[in-house]
């Protein structure tokens, strides 16, 4: 009995049981997926907001943040422009392969931000075809607001996962303006690596 009390005592005490290293396994096949989908995710990032940077700029253009009137004229083709391109932001969205809680955060992050843009086009839409458009585009503006700090909630966390990964600083945040969304933080794209 003295013996197996012995073997049992020294084997608990020369590392990981089985459990354990499973555990660690598992830990460690997460960490190298999520690093697989960063670098797509971030990619998609930089597209989508180099596609929508002009949309977005428009936007404000026919809708200011301040609620001063509209600096250029809404026309039909102007926004189905909008829509076409933010549309196929929408689509490069719909896969949400699994990854840890970052990667998560991040991707439904973009996707939300996108989808209120898409909100902001039907009601630009809806502003079209009214005598007097000025409730819809303020309706408009402020979903396109709220598009830009989703997005650069997401585009922070990005940021921090990319950090964390060992790839340095991201920004991928949209030029908002005075919108209240967060700015980038002050650190050179790339640095900070682990």
């Amino acid at each position: 009995m003295l013996g197996l009390a012995v073997s049992f005592l020294v084997g608990a005490w020369n590392g990981p049981d089985a459990t354990q290293r499973r555990i660690a396994e598992l830990e460690r096949e997460d960490a190298e997926r999520d690093v697989a989908q960063l670098g797509p995710l971030t990619d998609l990032a930089r597209q989508t907001a180099d596609r929508l940077s002009p949309v977005l700029a428009a936007m404000a253009q026919a809708a200011p943040a301040d609620g001063s009137a509209p600096k250029t004229a809404l026309t039909p083709e102007v926004v189905t422009g909008w829509r076409d391109v933010v549309t196929a932001a929408e689509k490069s969205y719909e896969q949400s392969p699994s990854a840890g809680n970052g990667i998560n955060v991040a991707r439904s992050g973009l996707r939300t931000a996108v989808q209120q843009l898409a909100a902001a086009v039907k009601a630009f839409e809806a502003a079209l075809g009214q005598a007097e458009p000025r409730t819809l585009l303020a309706l408009a503006g402020e979903q396109r607001t709220l598009a830009l700090r989703t997005w650069s909630v997401a585009a922070v966390q990005l940021d921090v996962i990319n950090i964390e990964a060992g790839k340095g600083h991201v920004h991928v945040q949209l030029s908002t303006g005075d919108s209240g969304a967060l700015a980038p933080d002050d650190e050179a794209e790339g640095s900070g690596h682990r």
